[in-house]
């Protein structure tokens, strides 16, 4: 009995002392939330997946093996399962993370003319597939009026090659009533330059939507540290 009550106390003190230390920490966020380090964060992060568990240590553990905060939000759901102490709803919540983060970098790009706005396409892009393992062809379609109407994942492929589909990028546009499209898909292997296939794509796909007065305004490689832009190097 003295044995289990000793074991009680002991959990029990633990539990105030960490709530203790959270508290402190969220004070200490109100006050000066740039002073935090990525793992101070992270572990306030985690507040939400741990009700009663310390996640400094968890917090510090994926900064270290991901190597920054960013790259530990984007990780796959295969390597947040392989970290010890995070299972189906860490999956969900850093998905949760990066959906509301793509929601509000895309926000901008709604209330700005695309034509004028290349440089946050190329922003958007780059924080949404910079750190991806495998390659995704995207889409943005695009209204008479140079407005972004909706953006879209048409394919996901390995890590050096995604399928493009002519007949499913003009079934969408024709879907979303667009009258132009910016094509995306990001490199994985580092190199953001244009392959002989990405570039005879790019030709071939460009003079189908021209029959149907779709206008293909860019074709942009995203690579981890760097961009490539068809337009800007007359190539469409």
């Amino acid at each position: 009995m003295m044995n289990e009550m000793f074991k009680l106390n002991g959990n029990s003190s633990d539990a105030n002392l960490y709530l203790g230390h959270r508290q402190r920490l969220k004070k200490k966020f109100l006050l000066s939330p740039k002073s935090f380090l990525d793992y101070e964060i992270l572990e306030m992060l985690l507040f939400n997946i741990f009700s009663r568990k310390d996640t400094k240590a968890i917090a510090k553990n994926l900064i270290q093996k991901f190597g920054t905060l960013k790259a530990v939000i984007f990780a796959s759901e295969q390597e947040i399962k392989k970290t010890q102490g995070l299972g189906e709803s860490a999956v969900i919540f850093f998905k949760l993370l990066r959906e509301t983060f793509s929601r509000l970098s895309l926000q901008p790009l709604k209330e700005e003319t695309i034509i004028s706005s290349n440089l946050h396409v190329i922003e958007y892009y780059r924080n949404l597939l910079s750190l991806e393992k495998k390659e995704q062809f995207r889409v943005m379609f695009i209204n008479n009026k140079n407005k972004l109407i909706a953006e879209e994942q048409l394919q996901q492929g390995t890590v050096d090659q995604t399928p493009i589909y002519p007949r499913e990028v003009i079934q969408k546009a024709l879907e979303h009533g667009a009258s132009a499209i910016i094509l995306v898909h990001n490199h994985p292997s580092g190199s953001p330059y244009p392959s002989k296939e990405d570039i005879d794509v790019t030709r071939n796909l460009n003079i189908v939507v021209q029959r149907i007065n779709l206008k293909l305004l860019d074709h942009i490689i995203i690579a981890e540290n760097s961009s490539y832009s068809f337009a800007e190097h007359n190539l469409l």
